[in-house]
């Protein structure tokens, strides 16, 4: 059912219990017409009048106050800090709801039928209805209170939306902000990579570029999207680590796996490259035997990435990390619950342990 149809309907049920409620405590809450009615009525005298012009009177007074303040008074008045004539309406509309229809009543529609007291049979006049007063302030406090309520509720539910919105612009702001930071860091490497291949004279330089125009493909158009198709990452995870060892010799030992079918998944661009990364830039050196062991196992939606190295290259940037600090910023935004990180280091042996729920 359409929303807007679905509130005009509770609405408008709300409204018709509004008006039948009085009635059901017609007895109580005008309790001398019930003792005229006990006492004087007998097939000669007519009963007396119907109090249904009386509520519909004052229930109508109640509904045009209950949408005035709920889309009037209260958004321009009230939260506009002008609270003076906001109570002042409120308190003259009060008066107004409850006395007019009593007013209105002792008027227009006296009783037609002798009071115990009248002597004569005539029109007498009604007294105060103390009771009505005390019942028509009671039913103003509610919808006073109840026009309130609604109006405050819908207020707190567009400043939720308004506050979701704005999460969602600063995340999207923040995520750029630090795929932006890791791109020009990868890129750098790598064409440093590139570099020492072509000061060599290597016979493998020409299939290095045609990788890095892969990753730089990948890195400026793909990763520009808040995820990516899976194969795609590791394909650029592939291409990196091929470019890294064609620039190592023979004293890096790199056992590199992938288990499982990448599938339809999904995971978010340039977010596993870090720990990958840092395995190359401290794990390897040029005269002591080294090793590097990564392994990627998807099980279904679950995708699990396994580094381990040997820290061979100890330098003062180790202790800053600025690309694994945006990873870990990366993987609280964007995989909040839906991540396992262990990162271990010991006797010299660096361990990354990232479980991603990609679902």
């Amino acid at each position: 059912m359409n929303k807007k149809l679905l509130t005009v309907l509770i609405h408008i049920s709300g409204w018709m219990a509004f008006f039948l409620f009085p009635f059901l405590l017609l007895n109580v809450s005008h309790s001398n017409d019930v003792e005229h009615l006990k006492n004087f009525h007998h097939p000669g005298n007519p009963r007396p009048e119907p109090s249904f012009l009386f509520f519909f009177l004052r229930n109508s007074l109640l509904i045009v106050f209950f949408y005035l303040n709920l889309f009037l008074l209260l958004p321009k008045l009230y939260y506009r800090q002008k609270k003076v004539p906001y109570f002042l309406i409120v308190f003259i509309f009060m008066l107004i709801a409850i006395y007019l229809p009593s007013y209105v009543r002792a008027e227009f529609m006296p009783p037609k039928m002798p009071l115990p007291d009248a002597g004569l049979v005539g029109v007498p006049r009604r007294g105060p209805d103390t009771i009505g007063s005390v019942f028509g302030f009671l039913h103003f406090l509610i919808i006073w209170f109840l026009s309130s309520i609604i109006h405050l509720a819908g207020r707190y539910r567009q400043m939720e939306q308004k506050n979701k919105e704005m999460r969602v612009q600063k995340l999207d702001a923040e995520l750029s902000y630090l795929k932006a930071q890791i791109n020009p860091h990868f890129l750098f490497n790598t064409l440093n990579n590139i570099y020492a291949l072509a000061i060599t004279q290597h016979d493998q330089t020409p299939e290095a570029i045609l990788k890095l125009s892969d990753i730089m493909r990948y890195v400026t158009e793909d990763a520009n999207t808040a995820t990516v198709p899976l194969q795609k990452e590791l394909d650029y995870l592939e291409n990196y680590i091929t470019l890294q060892q064609l620039r190592s010799n023979d004293k890096l030992t790199v056992d590199f796996t992938i288990t499982g079918e990448a599938g339809s998944n999904s995971i978010a661009p340039l977010l596993l490259i870090n720990f990958i990364e840092n395995a190359f830039k401290y794990g390897v050196s040029n005269h002591e035997p080294c090793f590097i062991n990564i392994h990627i196992f998807i099980n279904e939606r679950q995708l699990t990435l396994t580094v381990k190295n040997k820290v061979m290259v100890v330098t003062a940037e180790q202790s800053t990390f600025t690309g694994t600090n945006n990873t870990l910023r990366r993987l609280h935004l964007q995989y909040a619950k839906k991540h396992n990180l262990t990162i271990d280091e010991n006797d010299n042996l660096y361990g990354v342990f990232l479980q991603l729920d990609l679902a």
